[in-house]
């Protein structure tokens, strides 16, 4: 059977600054980092067990502050031909990164496993 990853949906960032003042709140970077981060390019494969594990992600900042551990979602479909398109499976996890304001970096170059706690 083969799988197909469709994409990855950022769904919670958290920003590096120490700093809470009231300014910063109102700031749409803090409100909405959805907006600044973009995942340009990843890649992804489901083990045997059902792991999925991804890798070699690319990730771009296009705000003026830092985030950490980005939140993704990422859903898996069959490309088989008997069932194309049926979603076979999907994971959620935190990729343990910090994005500096102002970056395009490509990370996770060994991989992680989705959905398993990093310790």
């Amino acid at each position: 059977m083969r799988i197909v990853a469709e994409a990855l949906i950022l769904l919670g960032i958290f920003c590096v600054a120490g700093r809470t003042e009231e300014s910063e709140l109102r700031n749409p970077a803090f409100l909405h980092p959805e907006r600044y981060i973009k995942i340009a390019d990843w890649s992804f494969y489901v083990a045997w067990g059902g792991e999925a594990i991804i890798h070699h992600v690319t990730i771009e900042n296009t705000s003026d502050i830092a985030y950490k551990n980005i939140t993704v979602r990422v859903r898996y479909y069959s490309g088989s031909y008997s069932n194309a398109g049926t979603q076979v499976g999907g994971e959620t996890g935190i990729l343990p990164v910090i994005v500096p304001a102002h970056s395009r970096k490509i990370y996770l170059e060994g991989g992680i496993v989705l959905g398993r706690d990093i310790l």
